[in-house]
């Protein structure tokens, strides 16, 4: 039975494997779920190499143009280059260089031609002087950046805005100069802070006759003492401004009367100054520009001007047009504040000429800033608690009408030229000194104030009072535009009080007087301010005065 039973099975098989092999002997399989999920991958594996082989092209192309646009960028690159090297021009240093001898070239120009603008003066077209003139290095400035003479018709201002301001580089030649050990540690040929004055008999009831306080003529000022003569002033400097011991109470009473009435005055011997002197090195300041203190205070920000002389003209860049008034007084650098601090005691050190280029560092906290919490504050708040408070002091004694802070760091020989401020200003020396030359509000019609309201200028002189002694020198080589000429006549007369601003000292400047001011060595100045006196004094005028002086100014379309 077993074996008959085995016999059929083995019969079976061999049939099955009959039917499974095909003429070659080769197994031939069914067709099942296997074979095709096989046929499947392979299908997916060929499609997969020709999408491979498909980008590899597509990268491959896209790599080849690549190189192609860079090998194209590099010969115009070169080409650039190779022109810009055999062009014919005349460079010192900074890419402002071209735009400042355009500058000078206009002015001479302009000043040949007795303050008339020749034909082709626009657009870079000038008429090249071979020897500027100039006196004592003074610029000559461009008559079209002057208000109109009294008499001559309106000139209204209608200039589109800039996208930008007006930036350079500045130049780096007095670098190596700089490091020169001869300088290292030499100061200013003349330290201010040091100098010998003379100050009046404390009166600690303010006159309010208008005896006080007692002006000049403008031309007796500078002929006393020349703007630029820093390095000759007078052997003992007289002051005529009243000067209060800060930590005298009866005097510092006294000093309240004389704010009271907007008259200028000086206190001295302030804490916080003589702490801030000592703690404002070079390094420290720097730290907190920098953002690199240790402290947690917020970064402070600031920025460097320069201008092609040591004359400042202010002026909004936003609406300076080339066209309408020749090139700008000033250009924004990118320096930070330790190059401004390098150039600066250079400039002490070798006593910089006034016609070099010369640097101004600017700084300013805003009036929020007082009310958060004293962690958040900038190192200026911190060292200036009573400038700072959103308490009343002294020095901020309006607060809801307080501006903030603004600091100036100035070089010696930087002049900033004469404008007002609405508000009731406080002026604090750090370290340094400087100049002042003040003029009350009624003697705005003689200063040259620009009137026009869209003017970039508005509100602000751009004259150089300095150059008022020129006027009686018997020198042809002094030639001035009519219309510069014109105004310094005027000005001359101007009534004018100069005081010197020391370190330690704080100034109060009131409302709508008009400053103008000289750096006499390096220097560090903070100064805010409260609220307007539209009243200011009966003797010396206020707002109305300021506001009738300018009324002819606005603008027409």
């Amino acid at each position: 039975m077993m074996p008959t039973l085995f016999l059929a099975l083995f019969t079976t098989l061999v049939e099955k494997l009959k039917d499974m092999t095909s003429n070659n002997g080769e197994v031939v399989r069914r067709p099942n779920v296997s074979a095709k999920l096989e046929k499947r991958a392979d299908c997916d594996r060929d499609s997969t190499r020709v999408k491979v082989r498909k980008r590899r092209r597509r990268l491959r192309g896209e790599r080849n143009r690549r190189v192609a646009l860079a090998f194209v960028a590099s010969l115009l690159f070169f080409a650039a280059v190779l022109i810009l090297s055999l062009r014919p021009t005349k460079r010192h240093g900074g890419i402002d260089t071209l735009r400042y001898e355009r500058a000078k070239e206009v002015r001479d120009a302009v000043a040949l031609s007795g303050g008339r603008l020749g034909k082709g003066l626009h657009r870079g077209k000038t008429n090249v002087i071979k020897n500027p003139l100039n006196v004592g290095g003074m610029r000559y400035l461009d008559p079209r950046q002057l208000a109109p003479l009294p008499g001559e018709p309106h000139e209204p201002y209608n200039a589109k805005r800039r996208a930008k301001g007006f930036r350079g580089l500045g130049d780096d030649e007095w670098q190596s100069e700089a490091k020169s050990p001869k300088y290292k540690g030499s100061g200013p040929k003349i330290d201010y802070t040091k100098h010998k004055y003379l100050y009046p008999e404390l009166v600690f009831e303010p006159p309010n006759d208008g005896s006080y306080p007692p002006l000049e003529q403008m031309s007796t000022i500078f002929e006393r003492w020349g703007q630029d003569d820093l390095d000759t002033p007078p052997e003992t400097l007289v002051e005529v401004l009243q000067h209060f011991d800060y930590q005298d109470t009866e005097q510092l009473k006294a000093a309240i009367k004389y704010r009271d009435l907007e008259l200028p005055f000086k206190v001295y011997n302030v804490p916080e100054l003589n702490v801030a002197n000592k703690r404002w090195t070079d390094e420290y300041v720097a730290s907190y520009f920098n953002g690199d203190n240790l402290d947690g205070a917020p970064q402070s920000m600031g920025g460097c001007q320069q201008s092609v002389d040591n004359f400042f003209a202010f002026h909004r860049p936003e609406i300076w047009s080339e066209d309408i008034l020749g090139p700008p007084p000033s250009l924004d650098l990118r320096w930070t504040f330790d190059k401004w601090a390098r150039h600066a005691v250079y400039a002490d050190a070798v006593g910089l000429p006034v016609n070099k280029k010369h640097y101004y560092w600017q700084s300013g906290v805003p009036k929020e800033e007082r009310f958060q919490e004293e962690e958040k504050w900038t190192f200026v708040s911190r060292d200036l608690p009573s400038f700072s408070s959103p308490d009343t002091t002294f020095f901020g004694f309006n607060p809801p009408e307080q501006k903030g802070i603004q600091c100036r760091f100035g070089e010696r020989g930087v002049t900033a030229a004469s404008h007002y401020d609405g508000g009731r200003n406080m002026i604090a020396m750090i370290t340094g000194a400087k100049r002042y030359i003040l003029s009350p509000p009624n003697a705005c019609s003689k200063l040259g104030i620009v009137t026009a309201h869209r003017h970039p200028s508005y509100r602000h002189s751009m004259l150089n009072f300095g150059r008022v002694t020129l006027l009686k020198k018997d020198d042809t080589k002094v030639i001035m535009s009519d219309r510069e000429k014109g105004w310094l006549r005027i000005a001359a007369s101007a009534p004018t009080l100069s005081t010197v601003l020391k370190s330690g000292e704080v100034l109060y400047v009131p409302s709508h007087w008009f400053h103008y001011i000289v750096s006499l060595q390096k220097s560090a100045q903070c100064n805010t301010r409260s609220g307007i006196s539209k009243e200011g004094n009966k003797h010396f005028g206020g707002e109305d005065d300021v506001a009738e002086c300018v009324k002819d100014g606005d603008d027409q379309e």
